[in-house]
């Protein structure tokens, strides 16, 4: 009878006690956190971008998905013309420099765009990989960063539904 009592208590304490320790591993573990990651040519301007943009709608809107840029071919600073826009919008600045997409970016991301650029062999395999190859190249940050702006309120519309 002891153990039966001992049983019920432990199955009520468990009750209480797991939702509340489920949840709080979630917000403790970054790891956790889908990752949103947005490849352009050189990752210094396009992915750069999206991410900030996504960065910003995602924390408006309670996801805690987040996002990071990419290069194909990663050039060696940022785009001037991308931080001065992002200034100018009012959003934060990045200040990691481009690096390539990563086999352990792949491995951690829930989506990979791939922005008017292709893709290496390893970020498609997983099947997380997508492309908006209808960003203006040579329209200046105001034409990217609003076809940027729709693709990746789509992308949060779509997260939000699942």
């Amino acid at each position: 009878m002891m153990n039966s009592i001992l049983r019920t208590g432990l199955s009520a304490v468990l009750l209480f006690v797991a939702p509340a320790v489920g949840r709080a591993a979630q917000t403790a573990n970054p790891s956790a956190t889908p990752t949103v990651i947005f490849v352009c040519e050189h990752g210094a301007a396009k992915s750069v971008i999206a991410a900030a943009y996504f960065n910003k709608m995602a924390a408006e809107r309670g996801l805690p998905d987040r996002a990071t840029y990419r290069g194909a071919n990663p050039q060696a600073e940022l785009s001037v013309s991308a931080l001065k826009g992002l200034k100018e919008d009012g959003l934060t600045l990045p200040s990691a420099k481009p690096a390539p997409i990563t086999s352990a970016d792949v491995v951690a991301a829930t989506h990979i765009f791939a922005i008017g650029c292709s893709l290496p062999a390893h970020a498609t395999a997983g099947g997380k990989a997508d492309s908006w190859d209808d960003v203006p190249e040579d329209q200046g940050y105001a034409a990217q960063r609003d076809a940027i702006k729709k693709h990746v309120e789509r992308l949060i519309d779509d997260i939000q539904k699942r």
